[in-house]
């Protein structure tokens, strides 16, 4: 056997070289083909979700467009039922008879203004809502809409900021319902929570008949069982009342 030359273990180390140069710069090609191809894809996928984004928000407005609630009146409708109350205004101020207070006390005493309108602010009715609905959850009760109660604050009427403007004004307040039997029928009847976490439904057997045969009834029996700060509460009021603006 002949014994490998000099030359023929320099060709043998030469062409090693060149198979793992070789190796090498293809792994990097590889390695930055790949890298190249990754953002790529990247900004592909981003280019999508934009456009997904886009139509998604198009789509939105298209479908509320679409969607004009059933109860949506306009605006001369609006200014004819709101004048068709003036009649009834004029009544509640001569029914309440003037009035004297810190601001016209200096000019004698003043016509009473009925309120006309009342404000709720929308993040602390969207707050109500979520508090409605955390709450009927953990009392394992399904809240169906909101009830509106006309009322009258008394005389001696003081808000939780300890303003007394809107004394023996007309307001409302809210309550959640739910779908009850109720005299042989179904209705939506309005409900709270007491101390107890127990459900406590606005009925004439708790002092919110809405039969005027029944408006009279006593309900102090009902009231006396209250503490007067129940911790539970659904019922909200405290909304800015004003009356005609000039």
């Amino acid at each position: 056997m002949k014994t490998p030359t000099h030359l023929s273990k320099y060709i043998a180390l030469f062409t090693v070289l060149i198979i793992s140069i070789f190796f090498f710069h293809s792994c990097q090609q590889d390695s930055t083909v790949d890298v190249f191809q990754e953002e790529e894809y990247i900004k592909k996928i981003e280019a999508y979700e934009a456009k997904i984004a886009s139509l998604e928000e198009k789509l939105g407005q298209e479908k509320s467009n679409r969607r004009r609630p059933g109860n949506i009146i306009d605006f001369r409708k609006a200014q004819q039922i709101y004048k068709a109350y003036d009649n009834r205004a004029d009544l509640i101020s001569e029914a309440v008879g003037p009035v004297n207070d810190i601001n016209n006390s200096a000019r004698g005493a003043a016509r009473f203004e009925p309120t006309r309108s009342l404000f709720y602010e929308i993040s602390e009715l969207r707050k109500y809502l979520a508090y409605i609905d955390d709450l009927s959850k953990k009392a394992d009760i399904k809240p169906t809409g909101l009830r509106f109660y006309f009322a009258l604050y008394p005389r001696d009427h003081v808000s939780s900021s300890g303003s007394n403007e809107n004394a023996r004004r007309q307001t409302i307040f809210i309550a959640p319902t739910t779908e009850r039997k109720y005299e042989d029928r179904i209705v939506q009847m309005g409900y709270t929570l007491d101390n107890n976490f127990k459900v406590v439904f606005l009925n004439k057997d708790s002092g919110f008949s809405h039969l005027r045969r029944n408006r009279n009834k006593s309900t102090t029996s009902y009231f006396g069982k209250t503490s007067g700060h129940d911790k539970y509460s659904l019922i909200a009021n405290e909304m800015q009342g004003t009356p005609p603006f000039h």
